[in-house]
């Protein structure tokens, strides 16, 4: 056995080190740095949920302020309506009333849900 292995250790080397290269390849995932926590190393799979949070984030925020927009709009436009000195609108006026109480009512209850996820956070990662 001995005389075996002295005479194929260089294959027993090789054949070792595959291995133990093959074991490292397949158990060492990549890792990079987390987009919200900078000291968090995350792998392809978080990565990606972190990033289609951030898309799912910035979209309710364009649609929000896509919201606002409309709303500046309607104001401008009976605004101007007045000044250039044609009847009164009430259906105008109560539209745009309307709109913003709608939209402070659901940035309100935007902020409450925000804010009771961020507790839920909180309490489950005892952090900060």
């Amino acid at each position: 056995m001995f005389a075996w292995l002295k005479k194929n250790w260089t294959l027993l080397a090789v054949g070792l080190f595959a291995v133990g290269l093959l074991t490292f390849g397949y158990a060492c995932e990549s890792r990079v740095r987390s987009l919200s926590d900078r000291t968090r190393m995350i792998n392809r799979q978080e990565l990606q949920l972190e990033l289609d949070q951030l898309i799912g984030m910035s979209q309710l925020r364009m649609a929000d302020l896509d919201k606002q927009d409309a709303l500046r709009a309607v104001i401008l436009q009976n605004a101007l309506i007045l000044v250039q000195g044609q009847p009164f609108n009430p259906i105008g006026i109560i539209t745009a009333m309307a709109a913003i109480y709608g939209i402070t009512q659901g940035g309100a209850n935007i902020t409450k849900v925000v804010k009771k996820k961020n507790n839920k956070k909180v309490g489950n990662n005892a952090t900060t």
